[in-house]
């Protein structure tokens, strides 16, 4: 078995080409391990704003990642060009770094380690989990925290939602006692929920087409906003917030403009989705100003070189140890093997002195055997794992076979 890695991210395709995959990114591990060509044990999917990829365990991981990437074409009609996959180590380096926000539009981000772990729980859900990713994606939440603690990374709450906020505070005056309409109830909008009130905005307005709104409020406070009720809040907001994650536009340009058309200064719109909610003809209304992904990737701040620096030395350090620790895993099947001889052979010797001897002789002979099987055992599993790490488990399996007259199924398992 090994570990492929398919994708794409705002490194190699524009947001709307991430759009279009993101929407049905989901079914994608289903898809893939469904399809009897991938002959795929495991697959999770990360999808963000910033990347939709998915991430395969198989036993020919080149061939599942050839069979993940038809797929991803599939879904954007040829229109973008999906890189190469990623295979063994370079695929848990990719993982850690993304986790440690070294690989998001904006460096060090907060949100993604979330996201990660996320996207295993979905999986975990939907069955399509596997051992060696369960330990892939344990592994990267451990490293990005690691790096938050000890780097200093992204130590000011840099985010999207941050970068944003920043934004708007800066065309259009502080937040404090502002009120907020936000549009959404996902993972976003509560990043964007608590951000507001941090900068001293009054308890939003919250709007959502799914009816979550009064939940979302009940548990982290301010006013639910029925669908009649949001022309309303649409002229009273100083500032709205959409991430609603709605296949479609949310706020269209004829609405905007009519509750735009009195202000004295533009009215300022954070559109957070990676498929827009804001109507592509509301950004040319000279009375609103909408600041969307694309504003906001260009006004990224740049993170500090020796902190990003020292954040790459530990994900390079948690990828020999992963790489490491999976290698000795290697040696498992063989280890087992030899285990279950030596303890077969001793088991069938107990049992003749049981037959043959008093129960308490009977008893001193097994715990005797015992511990000869144990210091019998213990230098053939030091090296087995020593010669995995090396590059020597072939070597290692066959000369136990011949020695012990081990089958080779036993070791195949």
């Amino acid at each position: 078995m090994g570990l492929a890695l398919v994708g794409v991210s705002h490194h190699d395709v524009p947001l709307s080409a991430l759009d279009e995959l993101s929407r049905d990114a989901g079914a994608l591990a289903h898809d893939l391990m469904g399809d009897p060509m991938a002959a795929v044990q495991g697959a999770v999917v990360l999808s963000t704003c910033n990347r939709v990829e998915l991430y395969v365990e198989a036993e020919d991981p080149l061939r599942a990642a050839d069979v993940a990437r038809d797929l991803l074409l599939q879904r954007t009609g040829d229109l973008v060009d999906v890189p190469a996959p990623q295979l063994g180590a370079d695929v848990a380096r990719h993982l850690f770094s993304v986790a440690a926000g070294l690989e998001s539009m904006i460096v060090g981000e907060d949100e993604i380690s979330g996201q990660v772990r996320r996207a295993l729980t979905h999986a975990r859900h939907d069955r399509t989990t596997s051992p060696s990713l369960e330990r892939l994606f344990q592994a990267a939440s451990s490293t990005s925290r690691r790096v938050a603690a000890t780097t200093g990374l992204g130590a000011a709450g840099r985010s999207i939602v941050s970068v944003g906020l920043d934004l708007v505070e800066d065309e259009s005056g502080s937040l404090e006692n502002k009120e907020v309409l936000l549009i959404g109830t996902g993972a976003f909008a509560r990043v964007v929920h608590a951000a507001v009130l941090r900068r001293g905005s009054r308890p939003p307005m919250v709007f959502s087409l799914s009816g979550r709104a009064q939940r979302f409020t009940h548990t982290h406070g301010g006013v639910a906003i029925s669908q009649a009720a949001l022309v309303d809040a649409l002229h009273a907001a100083d500032l709205v917030v959409a991430c609603s994650g709605a296949p479609h536009v949310m706020l269209d340009a004829p609405t905007l403009a009519v509750v735009t058309e009195h202000r004295e200064a533009p009215l300022p719109v954070l559109d957070l989705a990676l498929t827009p909610d804001v109507d592509g003809e509301a950004r040319v209304l000279p009375s609103v100003r909408v600041i969307d992904l694309e504003v906001i990737s260009r006004h990224a701040p740049a993170e500090h070189g020796e902190a990003v620096t020292r954040a790459h030395r530990l994900v390079n350090d948690a990828v020999e140890t992963f790489e490491q620790r999976e290698s000795e895993r290697g040696a498992d099947a063989v280890v087992v093997a030899l285990r279950d001889h030596v303890f077969g052979v001793m088991g069938r010797e107990v049992e003749r002195a049981r037959r043959r001897l008093p129960a308490v002789e009977a008893d001193m002979i097994e715990a005797c055997l015992r511990r000869f099987a144990g210091e019998l055992l213990h230098e053939p599993t030091t090296r087995a794992r020593q010669f995995t790490r090396e590059g020597f488990a072939d070597e290692f399996d066959q000369s136990m076979r011949t020695v012990f007259g081990l089958e080779p199924d036993h070791t195949d398992a």
